[in-house]
């Protein structure tokens, strides 16, 4: 009951502040969402081939036993 509570009011406070939000007179240019999607993609790339370096470490490679002809 009382993660229940707690999830509620968490949840309420999210709401609260989002609809208490005052007014940004800021601007950015296209060209700030692009560089940000460009950082955002070239790190989930980069993280996926760290991990994929290390995975093969860690994973022993099968021996292929070639076959007498």
């Amino acid at each position: 009951m009382r993660v229940v509570r707690r999830m509620w009011c968490a949840a309420l406070a999210v709401v609260f502040l989002l609809l208490t939000e005052p007014r940004a007179y800021a601007y950015t240019d296209p060209g700030s969402g692009a560089l940000l999607w460009q950082a955002l993609v070239a790190a989930f790339v980069g993280a996926a081939f760290y991990f994929r370096k290390f995975l093969f470490h860690l994973i022993p490679k099968k021996k292929i036993e070639k076959e007498d002809q």
